[in-house]
C-alpha cells in the first residue's frame, strides 16, 4: 500500500504544477502547489482521525517524492508546450491516477487504524478529492472540480465502497480489495471523462 501511497503522491503533485502552468507561476511557486496537492488530503485525513503527526512529518519520504513530482512535471510542462487542451487532458488524466491510488489508501489507512467502514468510505474519499480542491483553488478556479457536475468524487465514493465490502465481507486479501477499488475509480472517471457523463445539476 506505501507503493500506491507513493505513486499517488508524485501523480497528484504533476497534476498540481500542470494545473496553475497557466498562471506563468515562476518553478519554486509551481512546485509549491504541486506539493500542497500532493499532501494535502492525506493531511487532513490524518488531523481529523487524530493520526499525528501526519504521515509527512512522520516519514519524510512522502514529502520528498511530492517534490521530486512537482519538480518532475516542470520539463514536462515545457516540452509538450502550453496548449489549453493539452493541459486539461493531462490533469485529467493525472488527476484520475491520484484520486484512485489516494481514495483508496485514505480508506485502507482508516480501516487499518481501527475505524469502521462508513468512517473508511468517507475518510478515503477525503483523501482522494482534498489535495485537488486545494490544487483548484490555488489554480483559481471558481468551482472546484468535486463541486461541478462530472463524474469525481461519486466515483471515488463508488470505489471505496467496494474495497471496504470486499474487505468486510468477503474478507479478501487488502491487495486484491485495493486494486478493485482502484480499477472501479479509474474506469468511471476516465469512463465520465470520455463520455461526458454528469450528474443533474440543481438549477
Amino acid at each position: 500500500m506505501e507503493v500506491a501511497e507513493l505513486l499517488g503522491t508524485v501523480v497528484f503533485a504533476i497534476s498540481g504544477v500542470i494545473a496553475v502552468a497557466e498562471h506563468r507561476l515562476d518553478w519554486f511557486g509551481a512546485v509549491v502547489v504541486g506539493v500542497v496537492t500532493a499532501i494535502g488530503g492525506g493531511t487532513m485525513r490524518g488531523l481529523i482521525l487524530g493520526e499525528t503527526p501526519v504521515f509527512w512529518i512522520e516519514d519524510e519520504i512522502y514529502l520528498a517524492f511530492a517534490i521530486a513530482g512537482g519538480i518532475l512535471a516542470i520539463p514536462l510542462v515545457i516540452r509538450f508546450g502550453s496548449s489549453h487542451t493539452r493541459f486539461e487532458e493531462g490533469l485529467r488524466v493525472a488527476d484520475a491516477l491520484g484520486l484512485a491510488l489516494f481514495a483508496i489508501v485514505g480508506a485502507s489507512v482508516t480501516l487499518d487504524l481501527g475505524f469502521d467502514g462508513t468512517t473508511a468510505v468517507v475518510c478515503g474519499i477525503l483523501t482522494g478529492v482534498g489535495g485537488g480542491v486545494i490544487r483548484d483553488l490555488l489554480a483559481g478556479q471558481t468551482t472546484p472540480l468535486i463541486l461541478r457536475s462530472e463524474i469525481y468524487a461519486t466515483a471515488a465514493l463508488a470505489g471505496t465502497i467496494l474495497f471496504v465490502l470486499l474487505v468486510e465481507v468477503t474478507d479478501m486479501t487488502h491487495w486484491l480489495a485495493s486494486a478493485a477499488g482502484m480499477l472501479t475509480i479509474l474506469a468511471l472517471r476516465m469512463a465520465g471523462i470520455k463520455r461526458d457523463w454528469r450528474l443533474p445539476t440543481l438549477r
